[in-house]
C-alpha cells in the first residue's frame, strides 16, 4: 500500500507511527465498519478486529461490509478480507466473539495503542470501556448513532463532557458506578433521537440473536454512522500520533 499522501501530509515520523500501531476495534456494524476502513487505509500496521455478528438483510442501509452477496457471512472475516485487500501489509487479527466480561480477558491486550469502542449493547460496551481502562488503555467509544440524521450535531469529548445523547447519558451513570469517571474519548451526538414510524416487530425478534434478550430496532440512515465510525478513526489516528 502507497502512503505517500498521508504521510504527505500528516508527516514521516507520524506516518512510522501508524504503521507500528495496534488498535483494537470492538464492533464491526455501521460505525465499526467505516472505523476500521478508515484505520486500514491511513495504514495502522496491526488490527484486531472483534464482533460475533453476521451480516442481514437489513444492515445494507449503513454498513460497509454489509451487501447482498455477503449475507448471512460473519462479519470478522470480511473484514478482514477487506482490509488484506486495501492494505495487504498489515497484520489482521480477527476473533468471531461476544463481548462479555468473561471473554474480555482473552480479547483485551496491553499492547494495543488504542481500543476502539463501536459495539451497541449497553453491557457489553461498559465492560469493554471498564475493561480497557483498568489496563490503562486509550478507548475511544461511540455513543449512539441511530436515530439520527444531522451530522452537524456530532462531536467528540470525553465522555464526562458529554450530553443530550440517551446512550452517553446511562454509560456515564454505569461507568461512574464502577469507579471510571473521565477518560474516554466519546463520540456523540445532540440531536435528539427519533423515529417517524413504529418497528416492524419481526425486526425486535432478530435485534440481538443468540446473545442477550431482543431490542427493538432504531431507525438509521447511511451517513450518520459513517461520519461516526470515521471520526473514531480520527481520534485514534491523533492518540496514536499526538507527540510528533
Amino acid at each position: 500500500m502507497d502512503h505517500a499522501r498521508t504521510e504527505q501530509l500528516l508527516g514521516s515520523q507520524a506516518m512510522e507511527k501508524i504503521k507500528s500501531a495496534t488498535v483494537a476495534v470492538f464492533g464491526l456494524g455501521a460505525v465499526g465498519s467505516f472505523a476500521t476502513e478508515a484505520l486500514a487505509r491511513t495504514g495502522v500496521g496491526n488490527l484486531h478486529l472483534i464482533d460475533f455478528d453476521k451480516v442481514d438483510a437489513t444492515n445494507i442501509n449503513r454498513q460497509l461490509f454489509a451487501l447482498n452477496s455477503t449475507i448471512g457471512r460473519g462479519r470478522a472475516d470480511l473484514a478482514f478480507e477487506r482490509v488484506k485487500d486495501i492494505n495487504p501489509l498489515c497484520n489482521v487479527e480477527v476473533y468471531s466473539s461476544f463481548v462479555n466480561a468473561q471473554s474480555l480477558e482473552g480479547l483485551l491486550s496491553e499492547t494495543f495503542d488504542v481500543v476502539v469502542d463501536a459495539i451497541d449493547g449497553l453491557n457489553s460496551k461498559v465492560n469493554l470501556i471498564v475493561g480497557a481502562r483498568q489496563m490503562d488503555l486509550s478507548v475511544v467509544s461511540s455513543m449512539g448513532a441511530g436515530g439520527k440524521t444531522d451530522i452537524s450535531m456530532i462531536k467528540t469529548e470525553d465522555i464526562s463532557e458529554t450530553c443530550v445523547c440517551p446512550l452517553a447519558r446511562v454509560v456515564r451513570q454505569r461507568l461512574h458506578r464502577r469507579g471510571i469517571y473521565k477518560g474516554v474519548r466519546a463520540v456523540y451526538s445532540i440531536e435528539k433521537p427519533l423515529n417517524k414510524q413504529p418497528f416492524r416487530s419481526k425486526d425486535a425478534q432478530d435485534a440481538m440473536p443468540d446473545h442477550g434478550r431482543s431490542r427493538p430496532p432504531i431507525g438509521t440512515v447511511s451517513w450518520v454512522p459513517g461520519v461516526f465510525g470515521l471520526t473514531l478513526a480520527s481520534e485514534a489516528i491523533n492518540i496514536i500520533t499526538r507527540c510528533c
